[in-house]
């Protein structure tokens, strides 16, 4: 379900106000299988890949229906399958949005030097941006589908009609799961994240870090961890001074600099077998934690199973 997270903040000028997606659309299929040597243990308790297509679909389909309830005669024939992607703000009503993108598929970073050679560290941003088309929407449709108001004067109403809670995305997850997902703690995710802290603090994932460090510094980058590379604040200290010579620069599209250093880092991962170490790692804590809190891990897999055949009943109608 969390294949490839997406992340929306938005501002008003200096003032900020956050929303986030709470059931974000995956990206690339992931492993589901033990068989598959990517596979993470975590993963047999949350949805499948077909169940959250499925459930993507449905849920999309519910809230173009609340849309055209309020009034918003237009998206009768918004196309859901693909489903579109997560609604951003209109760029013109004087707000700024962030979007951050993670998946499943770059837990440990990118590790493919060609995918890193075209995409640099935005690689997450591309898997997105192929399977979800971009829409626009005006600044009632983004309201009335999201309910994330901002600045003081955005309308509740749409053609006399309340907006729902969270919107017409937010009233239709909760139709499909029973409750708001954002109003729930999400167990699978915590669970994976914990992994990832206690993994980075075994000695063999420390050493997998640093014969990566020792490769990146003999092509010329000098980093601790995947994770300062990709940050990479020395990086955008010079890209910023580039801009200021001319050259273009713009933070949602990977540079020239970006590229090559993503380029460098798949390369050592692929170098030192910096990911086979570190997934080893992963899938052990993981077990672990599973076996620590297997009973509420098996009421998730029934929240998501229940959710999935909500979803294929909204979509035979």
């Amino acid at each position: 379900m969390r294949r490839t997270a997406l992340l929306i903040a938005t501002g008003v000028l200096v003032l900020a106000g956050c929303g986030q997606q709470d059931d974000p659309p995956t990206a690339d299929p992931s492993p589901l299988s033990s068989d598959d040597p990517r596979f993470l243990p975590l993963a047999a308790y949350d949805m499948s890949e077909a169940d959250s297509r499925v459930a993507g679909e449905a849920r999309w389909t519910l809230a173009k229906e609340c849309m055209v309830r309020l009034g918003l005669d237009d998206l009768k024939k918004l196309d859901v399958d693909p489903v579109p992607a997560w609604p951003e703000r209109p760029a013109d009503t004087g707000v700024v949005t962030s979007v951050l993108y993670a998946g499943d598929d770059y837990r440990y970073g990118i590790d493919d030097p060609g995918e890193a050679a075209r995409y640099g560290y935005h690689a997450a941003q591309a898997a997105y941006e192929r399977r979800y088309p971009e829409k626009k929407w005006t600044l009632s449709e983004y309201l009335a589908l999201t309910g994330q108001f901002v600045r003081d004067d955005d309308p509740r109403t749409v053609h006399g009609h309340g907006i729902p809670k969270r919107g017409c995305l937010g009233e239709a997850a909760r139709a499909i799961y029973g409750e708001d997902p954002q109003d729930r703690k999400d167990l699978i995710l915590d669970l994976e994240s914990r992994s990832l802290k206690q993994g980075k603090r075994d000695p063999v994932w420390k050493q997998a870090d640093r014969k990566w460090s020792a490769c990146m510094r003999k092509a010329g980058y000098r980093y601790d961890t995947p994770g300062d590379a990709e940050l990479g604040e020395d990086r955008r200290h010079q890209e910023l001074e580039d801009s200021l010579t001319g050259a273009p620069y713009d933070p949602t599209k990977p540079s020239a600099l970006e590229k090559r250093t993503a380029t460098a880092d798949a390369r050592c991962k692929r170098q030192t077998g910096y990911v086979r170490t570190v997934r080893a790692i992963d899938v052990r804590v993981q077990n672990q934690l599973i076996a620590a809190n297997r009973s509420k891990l098996e009421k998730e897999r029934r929240w998501n199973e229940d959710a999935a055949e909500k979803a294929r009943d909204v979509l035979k109608r």
